[in-house]
């Protein structure tokens, strides 16, 4: 009480000691424990009265003397939460003594090496305590900023990272606590606002954000770098709920993510990279945690694996300054999907190792998920119907850019991590919206696919009686679901290098979602095209190992297709569909012939022709001794629909399977591919004891129903024509050529002996 009916008095007496009239250093001293004890003890007063105390102590901040300077600035640290934000009376007294000899003064220090670091750290204070009034000083703050200006490309990394820790001062000046208050808050709650009513900021940001994405462009200092990170996470923590405004983004969050992404990603950048894609993942979450607690702040854990790479101050950024992110809008999923593609940059990829290579696609995809969830969420709103259409068709196309298009354009299109990457995203999409969504006839989508172009004119072989199949059109209306088939398709279509079993899991996966058979209306034209196209064995094998994965998935679900009631348009896209191999092995002949004319690939002939056989064999194997379904009735009715349907083809290509089967005793090929695959089928339902069961059960039904038996079981006559045609072409095989008995043909030749 004594001190505050006094304070005034006491303070000229405080001030006068800080001016130091008589030289001594030990005065200044006492004044300025005085100048903290009295702040201390008394804030709201020393606040009131901050422009009569404060100035003789940040005048010092430029003595010539070093104590005195640090005098100044530990004084100035103890009392900042007292005086800052500044009162107006103090900034207009900091704005007048810069103006009058203080900014010269600085402006000289920088001339000096050994000071360069206590000029920056003075502009710092003198950009505090100018608080919210250094925008409104346009000529001031212009003059004022030549000092950072100079020191951000000063050779010396440590003056280069004191400027960037100082800068933040100026973030908070820009947009304290003051200044965020007498904001409209109907103008920083949404993205969806418009433009202008965040365009007053707009000016403030870019100038922070200038030397920003200037050092991070240039700068190979990961210790510079990561300052540059700790300062831009500042910035978007200060900017509180405006950080959510779809300009803001673009302005303040886009652009360093950009440039981290588009930077090599290796051992040296590998803490920085890890941290924006975490910082990105944290936005990206923001919608799928709503979902999870809409009233609580849960947050969907960050990526730990990146997390450990990051540098531990970055680390810590997470928990110290979180960025008040709020659930996004649909107007801001071009921003999103545009930092997403930044990431999964091709040109990048193709030059990383593997297990970088790795590291991106398990984050990345990780975080697309995260944003699928986020469209998920915008679908099952009541007011979706538009944003549904605008959100999945901006996916689809996604995807086709950054990953067909992009790889088109390259001179090689043999990098398998593309390929790798790009089914992991569509395989994403599939399984995190609903199939009713990208199957459902109300959101198409064009076929904007060049590939489907191409082969959309692909001549039908003459050779060769193809069945009646309708390729999908370019630029036609399709569902999602067909649209991301087609292009999972193309994208393995247009892939020039060696097709992973992995890989073709992934796209078996893709095109067979439980209970959605109209995938196979786009899969089977496509599959009939690449045959109608010239192709080597090579290429051969990657679609028939693409049919054999497909073809071991379908025949896991084939129940629950058949049941779903696909009926006879259903049976016939399925029986297509296995009879693929039949013409890719048939028509391959003349392709082998120019081949093994050259007499230098005899070995690799044989070799392919047993790995065809294997792949295709395999799966007829399997799907004619199948003990689980032989008891499904709807099981034995497809079986019946395609031995009929096989049965057929057989008899329209007879002359081109003897045709294949000459050229390959006349070649002294050790395997007659097609030959022992039909023989195969056979050997399959032959034994199939079931199959035999099942037809005998038909046989009594009918024959109890109408006993002149007029009807003969269809799956056991089935049976046997089929066997009869394999036999058929056997014996024009023995006929043509005796040397045809081989072990591999005798064995199928046996199974009728």
């Amino acid at each position: 009480s004594v001190v505050e009916d006094g304070v005034t008095p006491l303070l000229n007496a405080i001030v006068y000691a800080l001016d130091n009239p008589f030289g001594s250093l030990s005065t200044t001293f006492e004044a300025v424990q005085a100048t903290m004890k009295l702040a201390s003890q008394y804030p709201k007063g020393m606040r009131d009265q901050s422009s009569i105390w404060v100035p003789p102590i940040y005048r010092r901040l430029l003595s010539a003397d070093k104590p005195e300077r640090d005098m100044s600035e530990r004084c100035l640290i103890k009392v900042s939460s007292v005086i800052l934000p500044p009162q107006s009376p103090l900034s207009k007294e900091v704005a007048l003594d810069l103006e009058q000899k203080l900014l010269s003064s600085m402006l000289d220090m920088l001339n000096d090496p050994s000071k360069k670091i206590q000029a920056v750290k003075s502009w710092g204070w003198f950009i505090s305590l100018l608080g919210a009034s250094a925008a409104s000083t346009r000529p001031l703050l212009n003059k004022m900023l030549k000092v950072p200006e100079q020191l951000f490309t000063d050779p010396d990394p440590q003056v280069q990272i004191t400027t960037m820790v100082i800068w933040k001062n100026l973030v908070d000046a820009f947009f304290g606590p003051q200044v965020l208050e007498n904001m409209d808050q109907g103008t920083v709650m949404s993205p969806i606002e418009p433009r202008a009513h965040a365009s007053a900021q707009m000016k403030k940001i870019r100038l922070i954000m200038m030397p920003l994405c200037g050092v991070l462009s240039r700068s190979h200092n990961i210790a510079l770098s990561s300052s540059c990170l700790s300062t831009w996470h500042y910035l978007l923590y200060k900017l509180g709920d405006l950080i959510n405004h779809l300009s803001i983004l673009e302005a303040a969050f886009g652009p360093v993510l950009k440039i981290i992404f588009s930077t090599r990603f290796d051992n040296q950048n590998k803490p920085l990279w890890s941290f924006c894609i975490n910082l990105f993942h944290d936005f990206i979450s923001v919608r799928a945690r709503h979902l999870i607690s809409p009233d609580d702040d849960v947050r969907v854990p960050l990526n730990q694996n990146l997390l450990s790479q990051t540098c531990a101050h970055l680390k810590a950024l997470f928990d110290v300054h979180q960025i008040k992110w709020l659930p996004w809008d649909v107007t801001s999923f071009d921003f999103q999907l545009e930092i997403l593609g930044s990431i999964v940059n091709p040109e990048l990829l193709h030059n990383m190792t593997a297990d970088m290579a790795v590291t991106v696609m398990d984050s990345t995809t990780q975080t697309f998920r995260l944003l699928l969830e986020g469209v998920q969420v915008q679908c099952n709103s009541k007011f979706a119907d538009d944003n549904v259409m605008i959100c999945i068709t901006k996916v689809c196309k996604f995807v086709k850019k950054v990953f067909l298009d992009t790889v088109g354009k390259q001179k090689s299109n043999s990098s398998a991590v593309l390929v790798q990457f790009c089914l992991k995203f569509v395989k994403c999409t599939v399984e995190e919206l609903d199939n009713s969504l990208l199957a459902s006839g109300k959101y198409e989508l064009c076929v904007d696919i060049e590939r489907i172009k191409e082969i959309e004119y692909a001549k039908c072989s003459p050779k060769l009686s193809h069945p009646r199949i309708r390729p999908l059109a370019y630029m036609e209306l399709v569902s999602p679901a067909v649209y991301l088939t087609a292009l999972s398709l193309s994208i393995v279509a247009q892939f020039t290098g060696e097709l992973s079993h992995g890989d073709a899991e992934q796209l078996a996966s893709i095109i067979c979602p439980p209970d959605l058979l109209e995938n196979f209306h786009a899969v089977v034209p496509f599959l009939y095209m690449q045959i109608m196209r010239p192709v080597d064995s090579r290429l051969r094998i990657k679609w028939l190992v693409v049919w054999n994965k497909v073809s071991k998935r379908l025949n896991e679900q084939m129940i629950s297709y058949l049941k779903a009631g696909c009926g006879a348009s259903g049976h016939d896209v399925l029986c297509q569909f296995f009879c693929y191999p039949f013409f890719a092995l048939v028509s391959s002949g003349s392709i082998s012939a120019h081949w093994n004319a050259e007499n230098r690939f005899e070995g690799y002939l044989n070799m392919t022709q047993d790995l065809e056989a294997e792949l295709v064999i395999e799966v007829y194997r399997s799907f004619c001794t199948n003990s689980s379904y032989c008891s499904e009735p709807v099981y034995m009715v497809f079986l019946e629909h395609f031995f009929e349907y096989l049965i057929n083809i057989v008899d329209e290509n007879m002359s081109s399977i003897q045709a294949n089967l000459k050229y390959c005793l006349e070649n002294k090929s050790k395997n007659i591919t097609i030959l022992s695959v039909l023989g195969n089928v056979v050997i399959g339902l032959l034994e199939n004891a079931q199959i035999f069961n099942y037809a005998n059960k038909e046989r009594e039904v009918t024959t109890n129903e109408d006993p002149a038996g007029c009807r003969e079981p269809n799956l056991f006559l089935g049976s046997l024509k089929l066997a009869n045609r394999v036999y058929e072409a056997i014996r024009s095989c023995f006929q043509r050529k005796s040397s045809c008995t081989t072990p591999s043909h005798k064995q199928v030749f046996l199974i009728f002996i």
